[in-house]
């Protein structure tokens, strides 16, 4: 699963719940509209559904009573046993076979119900199951008929959160995108580049590979994440969730409808090492586990090596070290979504991933393989890790505590970035390019005095558009105080203007500075991008504009900059189509 706070950017998160802009794309040959298929999301298949209807379907009760003709009670409850295995394992193909094993009835029609929802063909599944809690055959009360009315709400749901839906399909047919809002249509391309990095990444990595498509859902508004899972609306909210791996798919919510955007593409590999690991332990890794290797690996797709902690997260987790307050693994259960603050989230992200690191750095990827091995084999996992390390886990506790405190000592912090959704109001205005970090008093933190007087003018006459005298009274403020003169706020305001006032040279020393205050700003990493590109730094300009892009690729503007630095003659055409100054 992924709630994110800055360690986050998923949240960021597959969880225990695994177990854990604006302008569309054009249509291309893989697109396709989920109602004019047998097959998409969103239909019945009619094959399917008539050998439902004559043969019947599924459940899961000791007792003959509800199927259409006696069994044995014995042979029921193991079928129906290992069809909860195969399901919860993800193993569709073993789950079918148990569905054709099955006698026909009102409990059948449950499993049969719960395997089209894993299968992602909602109306069937909402009509198997509608149909068996309608029959007046299943028990007034029990796990049979909690299953069915769960997995009923959740097929619901789906249909909801999804509406009308379309469908695009990698070059490789091995990852297909589901989109609520046809605008979002607009990721695909980078979606589908930065999976075939991570697949093959992290098939190296886990020794793992999925043998059918991974599906992904995008949903247009944060709240539906809570119609097609356990979470609640306060969950998403809270903890800033932003992705989940649940049901065999990966389910996110549109970078478009954030307020700056979030780290989309690392919560998309995030979620998908929750798909691996799902696969790998037949989903019997714990939270703190899940959470610690999809936190670890997020960046795969594009860096050789894990990268380190942010600066807030490194920040967060020191603190919490000195005072031993730490998130216990049972808080973490059964989601990082469900805990109580962004700060939480962040400082348990940050735990399980130096945790896991520990033991990467210290036994290899042959330790992550032990100790994945032994979890799929039943092992518990603390023990699992300990055997992989080498020693106990106390021991090993104490170790990652100390190696944690040693990093983490004299190491500057910073603010946690908190996610932040878009109000419905600021939804035209975030499509147009508008920057809405320029609304508020951007400059209180400069205190009193004249700097931060300069600065408040500076802002007033750039909502105004008169950028010469913005810029003179910026220069101002930093001439007045010397301890704001490199202030990153200010100079990414001041470099902002220099670059409007087609003064890149100028611009790009203070560009440069504000994005290393605050990397993850899309924003100012897309003017960054745009003084190199002018300067003649196209290299550096490449760099710049891809971490914007991975934070929100509905600045419209940012496609501009793209063309003019891509290689490939197809991407070129690709970001000109999108380009909107």
């Amino acid at each position: 699963m992924t709630p994110r706070p800055s360690a986050w950017r998923c949240a960021a998160l597959a969880l225990a719940l695994a177990g854990c802009g604006s302008r569309a794309a054009p249509a291309g040959p893989n697109k396709h509209v989920a109602s004019a298929r047998s097959d998409a999301p969103g239909s019945i298949d009619p094959v399917l559904l008539a050998r439902v209807q004559t043969t019947g379907p599924i459940g899961h009760v000791a007792t003959a009573s509800i199927l259409a003709a006696p069994v044995d009670a014995d042979v029921w409850s193991d079928l129906a046993e290992r069809f909860d295995q195969a399901i919860n394992a993800w193993d569709l193909a073993d789950a079918a076979e148990v569905v054709a094993a099955m006698p026909a009835g009102s409990a059948r029609d449950v499993k049969a119900g719960v395997l089209a929802f894993h299968r992602a063909t909602y109306p069937e599944a909402e009509a198997l199951l509608a149909g068996a809690v309608a029959s007046g055959q299943l028990p007034p009360a029990g796990a049979l008929r909690e299953e069915a009315q769960h997995y009923l709400e959740l097929a619901r749901g789906a249909q909801r959160a999804l509406g009308p839906a379309t469908r695009l399909t990698s070059p490789d047919g091995q990852v297909e995108v589901v989109f609520s809002n046809a605008k979002d249509e607009l990721i695909a391309p980078y979606l589908f580049a930065a999976m075939a990095e991570a697949r093959q990444a992290l098939g190296a990595d886990l020794g793992i590979e999925p043998d059918h498509p991974v599906r992904f859902e995008i949903l247009d508004d944060a709240v539906k994440l809570a119609l097609v899972s356990p979470l609640t609306r306060e969950n998403v909210y809270t903890t800033g969730t932003v992705g989940i791996t649940k049901y065999r798919r990966i389910v996110m919510v549109s970078p478009r409808v954030m307020l700056y955007g979030y780290g989309w593409i690392d919560t998309a590999v995030h979620e998908y090492v929750h798909y691996l690991v799902t696969l790998k332990t037949r989903n019997r890794a714990p939270v703190w586990l899940q959470e610690g290797l999809a936190k670890l690996l997020e960046t795969r797709w594009r860096s050789p090596d894990p990268l380190p902690l942010e600066p807030p997260a490194r920040k967060l987790l020191a603190k919490a070290l000195a005072a031993d307050d730490l998130v216990t693994f049972a808080e973490m259960y059964p989601s990082l979504a469900m805990l109580p603050s962004q700060e939480r989230a962040a400082l348990a992200y940050a735990q399980v991933q130096t945790m896991l690191g520990v033991l990467r750095e210290e036994r290899g990827g042959a330790g992550i393989d032990e100790l994945l091995r032994r979890v799929a084999a039943g092992e518990d996992a603390e023990a699992a890790l300990a055997t992989a390390w080498g020693d106990t886990f106390e021991r090993f506790d104490a170790h990652w505590r100390d190696v944690m405190k040693k990093r983490a000592a004299g190491k500057p912090g910073g603010a946690l970035r908190k996610l932040q959704f878009l109000a419905p109001e600021q939804q035209a205005a975030a499509e147009a390019g508008e920057d809405l970090s320029l609304l508020g008093d951007v400059f209180s933190h400069l205190g009193g005095g004249a700097a931060r007087q300069h600065a408040r003018l500076g802002v007033l006459l750039t909502l105004r558009g008169h950028l010469g005298p913005a810029a003179r009274q910026y220069e101002k403020a930093r001439a007045a105080d010397a301890r704001v003169r490199d202030d990153p706020k200010l100079a990414r305001r001041l470099g902002e203007l220099y670059l409007q006032l087609g003064k890149p040279a100028r611009a790009v020393p203070l560009l440069r500075r504000a994005g290393e205050d605050d990397p993850e700003q899309p924003n100012l990493a897309a003017a960054e991008g745009r003084a190199l590109r002018l300067v003649g730094d196209l290299a550096g300009a490449r760099v710049a504009l891809a971490r914007a892009l991975r934070v929100n690729p509905f600045i419209p503007a940012l496609h501009c900059d793209l063309a003019q630095v891509a290689t490939d003659p197809t991407e070129q055409q690709r970001e000109q189509g999108l380009c909107r100054e």
